[in-house]
């Protein structure tokens, strides 16, 4: 599906025929659950928008909005471990329309994760500034200091993480529909962020995964409405 000038840029294609093709490619049941994801996740954000508010005011609050900040402070931490926070890099540094993006942690308690990384990245989420997403990427460990995992154990992690007992509540729930919902494109990215290392490794990027000059290492463009569409077109519907 991908050629090799995607996994060296890290840039998935874009457009409704690709996102078709993707989820064109998962058993019938899966396609369903997206769905239903999907509409979760858009019943959350309308029960934020009826009371004139988004996900980036429900986790800013009252707070001065300062780039590079995390929001909340101390990070939003589920019971399970998991965390999360947003913030936003300097205007020039976001992508077109992002106001800023989110963070995602698994916890991991693999031996071999050092003592104060005790944890793995498992995607960063670019929203606009309605709080409606444009894209999932990765990063590299200059960026998260995080227990590096392969791709197959980071979808694993992904599939295990829950958010929604973490405060502000409503964002944590939200997070968890809307990474549910795109978790076909979360599983690529971090297929994609493997090969690209190697690929790049290979050409003599052995320091890679510190290298400030390409801290985004996979990434592709998502909608809600352009998802839906396409699993309504492949038959998917709700339960």
């Amino acid at each position: 599906m991908l050629q090799s000038s995607s996994l060296l840029s890290g840039h998935a294609p874009k457009g409704r025929r690709f996102t078709a093709d993707l989820l064109r490619a998962l058993p019938p049941q899966e396609r369903s659950d997206l769905y239903a994801y999907g509409l979760k996740a858009l019943e959350a954000t309308q029960s934020l928008l009826q009371q004139g508010k988004t996900v980036i005011s429900e986790i800013i609050g009252n707070a001065a909005y300062v780039e590079w900040e995390h929001y909340p402070q101390r990070d939003a931490k589920s019971r399970t471990g998991a965390l999360f926070y947003y913030h936003a890099h300097a205007a020039s540094q976001r992508m077109s329309a992002e106001h800023g993006h989110f963070h995602v942690f698994a916890p991991n308690d693999r031996a071999e994760c050092p003592s104060d990384q005790r944890y793995t990245h498992i995607a960063g989420l670019s929203i606009d500034a309605r709080g409606m997403p444009l894209r999932v990427f990765t990063t590299n460990q200059w960026v998260t200091a995080e227990c590096w995992e392969d791709a197959e154990r980071v979808c694993t992690l992904a599939r295990q993480t829950t958010l929604k007992d973490a405060k502000p509540h409503r964002v944590g729930q939200w997070l968890d529909a809307v990474f549910a919902f795109f978790r076909p494109q979360i599983d690529l990215i971090a297929h994609m962020r493997d090969a690209r290392v190697k690929a790049l490794q290979a050409r003599g990027r052995t320091q890679l995964l510190e290298d400030r000059r390409t801290h985004i290492l996979s990434q592709c463009r998502i909608d809600f409405s352009t998802q839906i569409f396409a699993l309504e077109e492949l038959g998917a519907d709700a339960p």
